[in-house]
Parts: structure tokens; C-alpha cells; sequence
């Protein structure tokens, strides 16, 4: 190609027009009329967001910008525009990337990663790659919802592909997008198993097979198994197993069914393996009711060898279920017991404490319902249903109990680092116990979960994100994952996002007591106080703890300066936290303290709640609320105490960058020239450290400008060079007598693998391929 060559990291933006091309053979003037008002629009929103229009082809577009920001909020007025009136059905992708200027054309990955992302769209959406939602964090007026990470045709690596989910923007069902998920492919869901017994009361013990065989299979520690929360989301549910593979994400589902008659029982099974929807494995057992822990042994044992021989190498330990009880009536009222529990109200678990006291009255070492016991009287005393330390102390009991029995429950270390929270307000102690939890079943989710608030809370948030992202791998489709997620973005201050999580999370489960609270101060941070003043007006009353109504309508008073109504609400919480159970107002009282510069107070505070192992202080301690606070020399010194050991934590909030915009921008210009005029790439051993000695910046600052700022990571960068090299070379008559791999090698490469794999994704094109198209 001849003529000048620039390159540009820009936000690219596709659009087009849904379902033109049928409606031009249908009513041609209709179809032109449209495409007038799409193009009108379109410029007229470049001009005022500095957008540059590269090119119109047919019903599409191709424009770039010099800022993400001013990329995604035309798209946005760009959709709300269009969908006045007569609605233009238009689809919007985006991309950060790096561009290439000639003087016919613009190409490069940014180029053709934001194509393959406007393609996946629908009418009325709008896509964006990971590159771009990364430069929105720290913009609240726009939301983003991740969909996953998508393979992506010509794209080397899955690409986590966001929607933006503002008001008025569609945001695609999974099922809509027009792009192949990421799969894992040791991965499986087992769906509830159908009762077919004559009675509809035997559901329990269907439901109780589906969950055994989730827990066993959940053991092998290479083999990732959907939780029963996502799994039992389809139960009665006429869900095609590809769109539930495709929800899950998942490579083999397992369906069955159990049917119950008097002493005996039918179990049948069969996997299906998802991506060509077929059944690649069925068996049926009739067998009696005392072999239920065998049958479900062997069960288990089957599916993971069938697993193993279609999905690739894991280990699978000798048996996966073990004997929990000699007694099968207390059996079944585990079963019982659990099928109640796993409905999270008060009404319902106190009926499962029942069953488990019924069951322990028949095996007092029944370690299953030792623990379930203890998980029950936990979530009454958490949530208020029951005086907290009451509650707590039947709790600690049963745990005590259990781990004399077993100490090798993942559920019983779950239990101990709650009760170390929750009890001992000791979060190193926490920590070390659900990091057991996680050792022994790395699939328990709720561990997960745990963990995540642990870190941060504690303001480690790159521990944080990971083991949300397991969380949500294993429960995709839980509320309480989500939740999870809300709180990790209230935390780090991406409030808007946050709220948009939490109104799914109460759309879902209006009694969602933990994301009420969270939206409120999600609210207060966004300056809606005086939603936050009559929200509990709509809150249903028997989820509502006093404490936090109180604390929640007195900050948003005190934000908003009413000193009388500030006054009279700050009394009301300090009347509150007299009472046994007033630790809820009690720790209000500490935000309100931050929230009105009361700094001393602030932490007389802090040093009351170490004194009395109040476990709040460990939740509210790095609220943004209390960001104030955190200018104060004592902050850091309480911190390293509440939070020992938590892993080298980070601080909470936006991420900072490591070079200011003007140092960027000079670094990058010298690299460019540097790589234009020296050619280091040419150099096979050149690496980043190296460059960034030749540079003089520190190697940190040199990889983030390199992922940040460019858009790309250092081999992805070096090798474009070296992909351009071998292209020059191969054009070179000179270099006529070089095999493939000597110009490869000639152009800085040093091994061949790496050669063909950056090749074919800088062009699209094997080496072989590309000579021949230049002869």
C-alpha cells in the first residue's frame, strides 16, 4: 500500500440498519426514507460528539472518536433519537482499539473487533468490547451489563462483549446475540430430576437425588458444576437444553427422573453433551430405598468417567458419595429439611429446623443436619428474625458439633468463618476458614461469594473480582451472585451500575433484604435523598429492619443538610442501638458520624466496636460513605487492624492511572518512533523490561501504557511489527531464495507457532495463503 500510514487508538463505532435489505425488496422508498433519517441523525450527533464519519456503505456506517466517553453517549442519543417516531431498528457496536490511517482506507484490530461486536447487536442495543467498558468505570450516567465472553470470528482470543443498559437502550437476551459463547468444556449442569411418583409430596426427594449428585460431582476439583440455585432455575421449566447450555454455559447437562414406591425406587439418568444437543449416555436403576447412598455413588462415579472420556483428563477420587447416616427416616427428613431451607424465609426455615431436629433426634452425628441446623439459625439471627446472640450461640453449638464429626466439610468452614465475622469480628480468622472452604470444594458458591465481600471489604479488589468471577461461573443465574456483584460496584464507586444489579436483584425477590440496604446507600451516593426518605414505603414490612430504615432516612437528611430533621433522626438510631439487638442502628451511627466531618467520634467509635467485637465495624469500616475519613492518619492504622493479613490489600475506588495524560501521551510517541525508526522489534529477544530500560520508564508504567493507552499487551504489539516486517520481506525479491520460517525469523520471530498464530490473526490469512494471493 502506498502513501502515508498513521495509527490512532480511537473508539470505533459500526452501525446498521436491521432487516434492510429484506425491507428495500419489500418497499424500497420505506427502506430509503429510513436510511435518510439513520444517516441524518448519525451526523448530525458526530458534529456535536466530535465523532469522525470514516464511511458509509449501503445501510451502514464506520466513524471513529478520539474519546470513549463521547463514542458511547453518541450511541446513546444516536438509539434515543432514532426510536422517536417511527423507530429505526439500528444496531451499534463499539471498540478501543488500535487503528491504521492510509490515504484509502482505515483497517486494523479496532477496526475489525468493533465490526464483529456491532454484528453480534440487535435492533435498538448497543455492544461494546471489554477495551471501551474499562474507559467508562469512572462515568456513572453510563451502565454497562457484561454478556459474557464470545469467540469472535478472525479474533484470536473470547472477547468480553458489554451492553450498555441505560434507560431506553435494549440490552439482548443471551439468546438473541448472534455469537458463540465461551465454553468451557469440563463443565455441567444437572438439572432437578422429575418426581414420578404418584405423589406430588415425594418432590423432596427428587430434589434431594438432583442435590446429592450436584455435591458429589462438585468434589472433583477439576470439573466445574453448576450450583443448585442456577440449576433449579429451569425446574418446571419447557427451556430448550441448548438455550440452558447457553445460560449456563456448560458442555454436558445431566436430566432424570425419580420415582418412588414404597421400598423402592427407579432412578434414570442420562447426560447430553450441549453444542450438538444429543444423548450420549442414559441408565436406569431399580433398586430399594436403603441402597440410595450406593445407587447415588455409583450414579455420581458414572457420569464423571463418561465426562472424562468425552470432555479431556481430571482425577476422580475412588467414591464421591459417603455414608451420612445409617437411619434412612432421618435421610428423608434431611431431605425434607433442605427442600424448605433452600427458600431463604423465616416461615420456611424455621419448618426446615424442624425437620433437621426430627432428624438429629433419630442420628444425634448426623453431620448433614448438624450443619444444616446451624446454617438456619444463622440466617435468623443475620437477618433479625431471631435475638442475635441467641441465634448465634445455637449456631456455634451446632457447628462445634459437626466438625468433631467431619472435619472435612466445605460447609462446615463456611459456617466457622461466618460465626468468626459474624461473632468474633476477627476477619483474619474469617478469611482462613473460607479459604479452607474453598480448598476442600473450590464449586462452593456461597464460599465464593464469601470470600469476594472478604476482600473487599478489606479493599483488595483484584482477589475480589476473581473469585466473583467464579462465583458467577458456577451461578450464573443466582440472586445472590448478583448481589455480590452490585456490592463489589457500590464498593469500588461505580454506583449506577451498581444500582442497575440491585433493581434486578428486588425485580427478582422483592424481599431481598441485603439489596434494599445496598440501594439506599447506592441512592445516597448518587444524590437521590429523597427517594432514600420514603423508600421503605414500598419495602415490604416483614423484611424491614428498623435499624436500617432509620440509619438509611438520617444520612440522607444529614447529606442533604436538614439539621432538625438530622438531629431528630440521629437520636431516634442512638435510642435504637440501646437495645440487644441495636447493632444495626449502632453502626449508622458511624457512617452518620463520617458523613457530618465528626472525625473523632468517628473512631471512638471504631475503638468501642474492636473493644466489643462488633462485627459491623468490619462491614462498615471502608464504606464510601466514610471516604472522608479516610484523610485521617488513624484510618490506615484501624485498617491494618480490622484487616489483618488480607493479602497486601488495595485501595477501594476507580483505577488510578499509572501515567497522567500529557506523560502518556509523550511515552507513546516516543515508542512509536522508536519502533518506526529503530526497529527493536527485529531483536527476537527484545522484551519489556528491555524496552522499558531503553525508554527510561519503569516496566509497570510501560505495560499499562501498552494495554491501556495502545490497546494491546507486549507480544501483541512487538509481533504486529514483526507480521509487518515478514509482509515487506516476503515482497523483497531479494529474499526470494528464504524459506517461510527464515523470513519469520529474519522478521524477529523465533518460533514458528508463534509466528502462524500471530499471522493468522493480524490477517486473517495463513503465510501460505498470504504468498499466494501476492503471486
Amino acid at each position: 500500500m502506498k502513501g502515508k500510514i498513521t495509527r490512532q487508538l480511537a473508539a470505533v463505532m459500526f452501525t446498521d440498519i436491521v432487516g434492510y435489505t429484506a425491507l428495500m425488496q419489500k418497499n424500497e422508498a420505506v427502506a430509503m426514507r429510513i436510511r435518510s433519517r439513520h444517516r441524518e441523525v448519525f451526523e448530525s450527533l458526530h458534529k456535536i460528539y466530535n465523532g469522525e464519519i470514516i464511511q458509509y456503505y449501503g445501510d451502514g456506517t464506520l466513524s471513529v472518536f478520539k474519546s470513549a466517553i463521547e463514542a458511547a453517549n453518541c450511541a446513546i442519543q444516536i438509539q434515543n433519537l432514532l426510536q422517536d417516531g417511527d423507530p429505526v431498528p439500528v444496531r451499534i457496536g463499539l471498540h478501543m482499539g488500535d487503528i491504521v490511517y492510509s490515504e484509502t482506507e482505515v483497517y486494523g484490530d479496532g477496526v475489525n473487533l468493533a465490526s464483529r461486536i456491532e454484528s453480534m447487536s440487535v435492533a435498538g442495543g448497543i455492544l461494546l468490547s471489554n477495551k471501551l467498558n474499562d474507559e467508562l468505570k469512572n462515568h456513572p450516567t453510563i451502565s454497562t451489563i457484561s454478556l459474557g465472553h464470545f469467540e469472535l470470528k478472525n479474533i484470536e482470543n473470547p472477547v468480553e462483549v458489554f451492553a450498555i443498559s441505560n434507560e431506553g437502550i435494549k440490552v439482548p437476551l443471551l439468546q438473541e446475540i448472534s455469537g458463540k459463547r465461551k465454553n468451557n468444556y469440563k463443565t455441567i449442569a444437572v438439572l432437578p430430576f422429575a418426581n414420578m411418583s404418584t405423589s406430588a409430596e415425594n418432590e423432596y426427594f427428587s430434589d434431594g437425588i438432583t442435590e446429592e449428585i450436584i455435591n458429589a460431582l462438585a468434589k472433583i476439583k477439576s470439573l466445574k458444576v453448576t450450583s443448585r440455585t442456577s440449576s433449579f432455575f429451569f425446574k418446571n421449566k419447557n427451556v430448550p437444553i441448548k438455550q440452558i447450555a447457553k445460560e449456563l454455559n456448560v458442555s454436558a447437562i445431566l436430566e432424570g427422573s425419580v420415582r418412588l414406591a414404597g421400598d423402592t425406587m427407579r432412578i434414570t439418568a442420562q447426560l447430553i453433551q450441549t453444542e450438538e444437543d444429543f444423548h450420549f449416555w442414559s441408565e436406569t436403576w431399580d433398586r430399594k430405598l436403603e441402597n440410595i447412598f450406593e445407587v447415588q455413588d455409583e450414579i455420581s462415579l458414572l457420569i464423571a468417567d463418561k465426562l472424562r472420556e468425552h470432555f479431556g483428563h481430571f482425577e476422580i477420587n475412588e467414591h464421591l458419595v459417603t455414608k451420612p447416616t445409617e437411619s434412612i427416616s432421618a435421610y428423608e427428613y434431611c431431605l425434607k429439611a433442605k427442600f424448605h431451607k433452600n427458600k431463604w424465609n423465616p416461615k420456611d426455615v424455621e419448618t426446615a429446623i424442624s425437620y433437621y431436629d426430627k432428624a438429629l433426634k433419630i442420628d444425634p452425628n448426623y453431620s448433614d443436619a448438624l450443619v444444616g441446623n446451624a446454617d438456619c439459625y444463622s440466617f435468623l439471627g443475620t437477618t433479625g428474625f431471631m435475638p442475635f446472640e441467641e441465634a448465634w450461640g445455637i449456631t456455634i453449638q451446632y457447628t462445634n458439633q459437626a466438625i468433631e464429626l467431619n472435619d472435612e466439610s466445605s460447609g462446615v468452614y463456611y459456617q466457622l468463618s461466618n460465626q468468626a465475622f459474624f461473632i468474633g469480628c476477627d476477619y483474619d480468622k474469617s478469611l482462613t476458614k473460607m479459604k479452607k472452604a474453598i480448598e476442600i470444594n473450590p464449586n462452593n458458591a456461597d464460599a465464593q461469594q464469601f470470600i469476594s465481600f472478604l476482600y473487599i471489604i478489606a479493599g483488595n479488589r483484584a482477589k475480589a473480582k476473581n473469585h466473583l468471577d467464579i462465583a458467577l461461573s458456577i451461578n450464573p443465574l443466582s440472586d445472590e451472585t448478583h448481589f455480590f456483584r452490585s456490592y463489589f460496584h457500590y464498593m469500588i464507586e461505580d454506583y449506577q451500575i451498581a444500582l442497575t444489579m440491585l433493581n434486578r436483584c428486588i425485580a427478582n425477590n422483592n424481599k431481598n433484604i441485603p439489596a434494599h440496604s445496598i440501594k439506599t446507600l447506592c441512592l445516597l451516593k448518587l444524590g437521590k435523598y429523597e427517594e432514600v426518605i420514603t423508600y421503605f414505603d414500598n419495602v415490604p414490612e416483614d423484611v424491614i429492619i428498623e435499624g436500617e430504615k432509620t440509619g438509611a432516612i438520617a444520612l440522607a437528611y444529614a447529606m442533604k443538610k436538614d439539621k432538625a430533621k438530622t438531629l431528630q433522626y440521629q437520636h431516634l438510631l442512638e435510642e435504637q442501638a440501646k437495645a440487644s439487638n441495636g447493632f444495626t442502628s449502632d453502626s449508622y451511627l458511624f457512617l452518620m458520624h463520617a458523613v457530618l466531618g465528626e472525625v473523632d467520634k468517628a473512631f471512638q467509635w471504631v475503638e468501642k466496636s474492636l473493644q466489643n467485637k462488633a462485627s459491623l465495624l468490619l462491614l462498615r469500616y471502608t464504606d464510601p460513605l466514610v471516604n472522608d475519613l479516610k484523610k485521617d492518619s488513624r484510618y490506615t492504622k484501624y485498617h491494618k487492624v480490622i484487616y489483618p493479613n488480607s493479602d497486601e490489600p488495595q485501595s477501594i475506588g476507580p483505577k488510578k492511572a499509572l501515567l497522567d495524560e500529557e506523560t502518556t501521551e509523550s511515552y507513546k510517541n516516543r515508542l512509536l518512533a522508536l519502533f518506526e525508526e529503530e526497529k527493536p522489534y527485529l531483536n527476537s529477544d527484545l522484551s519489556l523490561r528491555s524496552l522499558a530500560n531503553h525508554l527510561e520508564i519503569h516496566p509497570n508504567q510501560l505495560s499499562w501504557l501498552l494495554n491501556e493507552s495502545i490497546g494491546k499487551n507486549f507480544n501483541e504489539f512487538v509481533n504486529h511489527y514483526r507480521v509487518e516486517a515478514f509482509k515487506k520481506n516476503a515482497n523483497d525479491p531479494n529474499n526470494s531464495h528464504l524459506s517461510l520460517i527464515g523470513l519469520a525469523y529474519d522478521s524477529g520471530f523465533n518460533s514458528k507457532t508463534v509466528f502462524n498464530t500471530y499471522f493468522k490473526k493480524e490477517t486473517g490469512l495463513t503465510p501460505k495463503q498470504f504468498l499466494k494471493n501476492q503471486n
